[in-house]
């Protein structure tokens, strides 16, 4: 059965409660009368194909749904002869490129009429809507009378459009019916199950680490690929880039996988292999010696720039760099090759963590353009995420009574984001390891006390649902969950209802749902946010007249730096220490608190004496020179006492869009009015 979604669902009403009013169909199903007319036409059109009488809808007082009709859905349930696949406009879509993409013969519009279970009409329409929306990919959907409908364009570009399509019908619960569906006209149809072996098989023989909820799009993709293969639609590399990726270890788990999976690759097909089995894979482990490749590089150099730009230090840089290349190798190879990554929290990541993805868009842009590749914000979210783990980490470890482990298939830094909102949760909770559902098959989980995942497993222990990021609800929920069951302790909270009745004693409310919503949302921040709430001060919050001096000349820069620095030393922001740390930190490391012409951001740790978040700033008239080197002049210097990690990027992320306009650092170096500056970065308190 193939219909659309919409009235699907209007017809399994109707065949459930057999005789109905169009006033009650409006009101079960919350559609338009024109809405229901419409699904009617296509439920009734869909019956006519099946030679089944039409459900009479206009004109009377009752819908009656013919008793042929209602025969025929209940004999199709019990023989289960014809399973149901009910598809949105969206989904029919890519349905049709599916199976263009697969083709054996020339399609015609019957061909689609019958597959879809639509007039041609609808079909004429459907591909009209798919080359809308496909226009940016470079492949159209054409017609001929040689070919029929087919597919136009290169063939790398077909399947770079395939594998969009399948990450997003993997969110769709019925998307296996579909290839079954599609596979079922063909002689030798793959089975998922028999693939998806081949690839868990490889990964064990070539002792490697495929991401697992990539390994299942790539199982699927495998499956449209094979298919491919045979009709033979090939791809072409230049023989430079076969003769490179021969080189790589990758083209022996390529040759051996495609002889797993009985396919006929040539070169060509085995270089395209290797890449996506590349773009797959976890970077290896912390290269050592000669083995430090370019890429290893960018990500030790990436590290320091984000230590520097966000005005913070990691404890442990080796193992931050080392994190950092196992996510960046397979992205490089799937942005270099253009294979397509799903990130659902996309949109989550951009608005809570905003200061961050703005400070790893600024530094990533380079390394594009170094390397000759397009990051789409898809990636940058997942550097985003992955740094941000590592700022959330608790400052100190608390004592704890329960050991814990995490699962997660989606890779390092989704992993890192879910051991970190765990910690940051639980104070009675340490994570002992984060494991891939492979990994914890393998685990021997009597050593521990309880699991959080990301997907469902069977499991033992007290086992938690969680995401890599959560609403403050969901958040509530787990705590609530977690201290029951795990603590024995009943978590307690205010009635929402109770609150929202007491302030209706004493004011009226006109939108009670808004009020209950933003309350639920405020009652949690307070448990379990209030530091992330509490101390996100904006740039005028720290630049004040009290902390903004403007000199004609100092004699050198380290009492340059003293002085920048002496107001928040008089207000106890930090302690002196703190100024020796950075004058040491410049002397060690080299100028690189040099942000740009004439701009200097010192900082240190904040353990080296920061008492609570502050910034200063000193303007001065005559350079001072960095390490008494004429090459790095500054006349601008911005001290930052970072308290932790996180509390000051708001600030940080404001000051620096302020600085990436030329204009704004002439006009600090020129300007002699206090209030001028003030307002500047009044200004820029309203950026982020």
């Amino acid at each position: 059965m193939m219909i659309d979604k919409r009235p699907a669902l209007l017809l399994e009403y109707l065949l459930k409660v057999k005789s109905t009013t169009m006033n009650q169909v409006i009101e079960q199903t919350q559609l338009s009368k024109r809405q229901i007319a419409y699904d009617m036409d296509k439920i009734n059109y869909w019956l006519k194909e099946r030679k089944l009488p039409s459900i009479t809808y206009k004109g009377i007082n009752y819908i009656q749904v013919p008793e042929e009709v209602v025969f025929h859905y209940k004999k199709q349930q019990t023989e289960n002869k014809e399973q149901s696949i009910y598809l949105t406009e969206e989904e029919r879509l890519i349905f049709i490129y599916f199976y263009l993409f697969i083709r054996q013969e020339a399609i015609s519009s019957v061909h689609l009429t019958q597959l879809l279970q639509v007039s041609k009409n609808t079909v004429i329409s459907d591909v009209k809507k798919a080359n809308e929306k496909n226009q940016s990919s470079l492949v159209e959907i054409r017609y001929s009378r040689q070919k029929g409908y087919h597919l136009s364009g290169t063939e790398s570009d077909k399947r770079i459009l395939l594998q969009h399509h399948v990450a997003k019908m993997l969110q769709v619960p019925y998307f296996s019916t579909i290839i079954r569906y599609l596979g079922n006209d063909r002689k030798d149809p793959i089975q998922l199950d028999w693939i998806h072996r081949a690839l868990i098989q490889i990964e064990k023989v070539f002792d490697l680490h495929f991401v697992e909820e990539r390994l299942h799009q790539f199982a699927y993709f495998l499956i449209f690929y094979s298919y491919r293969l045979k009709e033979q639609k090939l791809i072409r590399f230049h023989y430079d880039e076969i003769a490179l990726l021969k080189k790589d270890p990758m083209w022996l788990v390529a040759e051996e996988l495609c002889r797993f999976l009985d396919l006929e690759a040539d070169e060509n097909e085995l270089c395209y292999f290797t890449i996506q089995l590349l773009g797959l894979s976890l970077g290896s482990h912390f290269p050592q010696g000669s083995r430090r490749d370019v890429l290893f590089n960018l990500c030790e150099q990436l590290v320091f720039d984000f230590e520097y730009k966000a005005a913070i230090v990691f404890e442990k840089k080796d193992e931050v760099v080392q994190s950092l290349y196992q996510h960046l190798k397979p992205a490089y190879y799937r942005m270099k090759y253009r294979i397509p990554i799903n990130n659902p929290l996309i949109k989550q990541i951009k608005n809570e963590h905003k200061e961050l993805y703005t400070i790893v868009q600024e530094l990533i842009q380079p390394i594009g353009l170094l390397l000759g590749i397009n990051i789409p914000e898809e990636e940058i979210g997942f550097i985003t995420i992955h740094f941000g783990a590592l700022l959330a980490k608790p400052k100190q470890a608390m004592p704890k009574k329960k050991r814990a482990i995490v699962v997660c298939p989606s890779g390092v830094s989704s992993s890192l984001m879910v051991r970190h909102l765990v910690e940051s949760l639980f104070s009675e909770i340490t994570v002992e390891k984060t494991l891939s559902l492979q990994g914890y098959q393998k685990e021997d989980v009597n050593q521990y006390d309880l699991v959080f995942s990301t997907v469902k497993i069977e499991s033992k222990l007290p086992c938690y649902y969680v995401k890599p990021l959560m609403t403050p609800n969901e958040k509530n929920s787990l705590v609530n969950e977690v201290y029951q069951q795990l603590f024995n302790i009943q978590y307690q909270d205010i009635s929402l209802k109770e609150l929202v009745q007491t302030i209706g004693r004493y004011a009226n409310i006109y939108d009670e749902k808004g009020l209950t919503s933003a309350l639920s949302q405020l009652t949690f921040h307070r448990k379990t946010d209030i530091q992330r709430g509490r101390n996100q001060p904006v740039l005028s919050d720290l630049l004040k007249e009290d902390t903004i001096q403007v000199v004609e000349q100092l004699p050198d820069w380290e009492e340059a730096l003293k002085f920048a620095a002496n107001p928040l030393l008089e207000k106890g922001t930090i302690e002196s220490s703190y100024i020796e740390a950075m004058i040491a930190n410049i002397k060690t490391l080299g100028p690189y608190v040099v942000l740009g012409p004439e701009v200097a951001i010192p900082h240190a740790r904040p353990e080296m004496g920061v008492n609570q978040v502050g910034m200063s700033f000193l303007k001065l008239n005559e350079p001072v020179y960095i390490l008494n080197d004429e090459r790095y002049p500054v006349r601008l210097f911005f001290c930052i006492a970072a308290s932790d990690n996180t509390t000051h990027l708001k600030a940080l992320s404001q000051l620096t869009k302020l600085l990436s306009d030329k204009n704004n650092i002439e006009m600090l170096k020129e300007t002699e009015s206090l209030e001028s500056i003030l307002h500047l970065f009044k200004l820029y308190s309203e950026a982020v």
